[in-house]
């Protein structure tokens, strides 16, 4: 019995280091007087580490355990891969995530480019990401700012990938996206699209939940037949 007790107050202690990290995360904030390149370093630093977080407090989808034990980075099913579309405010913020690790699952990253970037002779972007297919593989897809006019091109066809989609603008979560980052006074905040989470079959834990500073429940990619159930419910 004793030892059954010892493994419940184990576990309550992991939760709350976890919960604890993620709120002093909350704290950190790129100040001080610094080149323009060093604060948006320091801020997607602070969003990345965010991002990390974000995958404790997650389970589902993607997410599920792998079959077996080691974590081999030639075997898909036992790393977890974070997707970066787009071109990154700070590359180097990302490209911290390699070799990390997740309930001793490695980390790889996997960059794509952003619909600019995939512009033709013409000067069209694609209707369509060439990549999705390679996109929809991801475990997380953290979509940079300069995707913001073509998030209608990407996220329709995420919906259902099991993937948690990660965003940096502010229409993100009404267009169908599972969380985004923002700045509110001068602190990296977040919220998160209970719609999306729940068409990718993720859990997102509660303490999570509660650090959030916006929650809400249907987006446009609701059903309109569902929306019309809930009335349009959203939690600030």
């Amino acid at each position: 019995m004793d030892r059954v007790d010892g493994h419940h107050v184990s576990r309550r202690r992991r939760r709350w280091g976890l919960y604890l990290t993620l709120a002093a995360i909350l704290l950190a904030v790129p100040s001080g007087v610094v080149y323009a390149d060093d604060a948006s370093d320091r801020e997607y630093k602070v969003k990345a580490a965010f991002i990390y977080n974000f995958l404790k407090f997650v389970e589902g989808g993607r997410f599920a355990p792998s079959q077996g034990g080691k974590a081999d980075k030639s075997d898909p099913n036992n790393v977890i891969v974070i997707g970066i579309l787009g071109v990154p405010p700070s590359r180097a913020a990302f490209e911290e995530f390699q070799d990390k690790q997740v309930a001793n699952r490695s980390i790889v990253v996997r960059w794509f480019k952003g619909f600019e970037e995939l512009k033709d002779e013409d000067k069209k972007t694609p209707q369509q990401h060439p990549d999705i297919e390679q996109v929809r593989k991801c475990h997380v897809l953290f979509l940079c700012p300069s995707e913001k006019p073509f998030l209608q091109r990407v996220l329709p066809h995420l919906q259902d990938s099991g993937m948690l989609t990660v965003g940096d603008v502010p229409v993100f979560l009404e267009a169908g996206g599972a969380i985004n980052l923002f700045i509110e006074d001068k602190k990296v905040r977040f919220e998160i699209n209970l719609a999306a989470t729940a068409r990718a079959k993720l859990a997102v834990r509660s303490s999570l939940l509660r650090l959030a500073v916006r929650t809400i429940e249907q987006d446009r990619l609701t059903p309109r037949e569902d929306q019309e159930k809930s009335g349009g419910n959203a939690r600030p």
